[in-house]
């Protein structure tokens, strides 16, 4: 089933609509001293070739085994009434013509397989729109399956640190209406929630932190400690700190000590983080985050694992 999406440009000329296809092959473009002349599609429905009324010069082909996802439109800047130029986009990165600069007021159809187009003409076109549909076989294929709800003794919380460590599924801290600092993991094998007890040198409880897995290890850095009173509007109070929790003796451990002379991240929370191998190391990769002045970070660390 293909949604149609609505026509971006100009209100004036006539309604065209070549329907639903089963694929785009090529695109006619008629350009004219300052706008789109006309415009031509052929499609293909099966073995046959369907080509739809002109709505050229240049002409740009899709590839058998390929299909357009993206159209960029162009209207001039004064009324919007007329489209000055197209760019059409492919799965597989062919474009017919790339811009330097923006040749007029920009509008964009995407969200699946382009397999038809509609709009409004005259003796130009004025405006394009598009039906789109997902391919029948995706490249990755899958479905959502529920687990098990935890009980009671694990509260709804966000910002928590959810990682999985041979085959278990960790949740670490977050916040539920405050800052918390317990531990539980899921085992999909017994589809059962377990809370464990930790020690060693506890972080205290935070949220938003960066995090990830190495080897039998969950890493973390940074976090927030207390929500600001403003909510998300202002920075809340962050911490630092790199600790490592080993998941079969539930030790915690700092990692960066304290007083010593190392690179170490500014504190801060909400940072993007994963877990990756670099230089032969593996370890905790962050990027960005938000700063204790509420302003935003766009530097990457690694805290790289020598042991691991």
């Amino acid at each position: 089933m293909a949604q149609k999406l609505d026509a971006k440009g100009g209100e004036k000329g006539d309604l065209w609509d070549d329907g639903v296809h089963e694929n785009v092959r090529k695109v006619c473009v008629g350009q004219g001293q300052d706008c789109i002349s006309f415009i031509k599609f052929e499609y293909v429905d099966g073995s046959q070739v369907v080509v739809g009324d002109e709505h050229g010069k240049h002409t740009f082909e899709v590839d058998a085994d390929d299909y357009i996802i993206y159209v960029e439109a162009f209207c001039e800047k004064k009324t919007e009434e007329t489209i000055v130029a197209l760019k059409f986009a492919t799965y597989k990165g062919k474009t017919n013509q790339e811009f330097q600069t923006s040749p007029g007021v920009k509008y964009v159809l995407q969200g699946g397989k382009i397999v038809g187009f509609h709009g409004r003409s005259s003796d130009v076109l004025h405006s394009l729109g598009a039906y789109v549909s997902f391919p029948s076989t995706p490249e990755l294929l899958g479905k959502w399956a529920k687990c098990a709800t935890p009980g009671e003794s694990l509260s709804a919380r966000g910002g928590a640190g959810l990682e999985v460590v041979e085959g278990k599924v960790w949740v670490v801290y977050g916040f539920d209406g405050c800052e918390v600092d317990d531990v539980h993991y899921y085992d999909p094998v017994e589809d059962k929630w377990t809370q464990v007890e930790t020690y060693g040198e506890k972080p205290c409880a935070r949220s938003v932190f960066a995090s990830a897995v190495v080897g039998k290890h969950i890493v973390i850095f940074g976090g927030e400690i207390a929500m600001d009173p403003q909510a998300h509007v202002g920075p809340g109070q962050m911490t630092g700190g790199t600790f490592a929790l080993n998941t079969e003796t539930l030790k915690w451990e700092r990692l960066d000590k304290l007083g010593e002379d190392e690179e170490t991240p500014n504190v801060r929370a909400w940072s993007a983080s994963t877990s990756g191998t670099i230089d032969g190391k593996k370890g905790l990769v962050m990027f960005g985050g938000k700063a204790q002045t509420n302003a935003r970070f766009d530097d990457l660390f690694f805290y790289g694992i020598d042991s691991a």
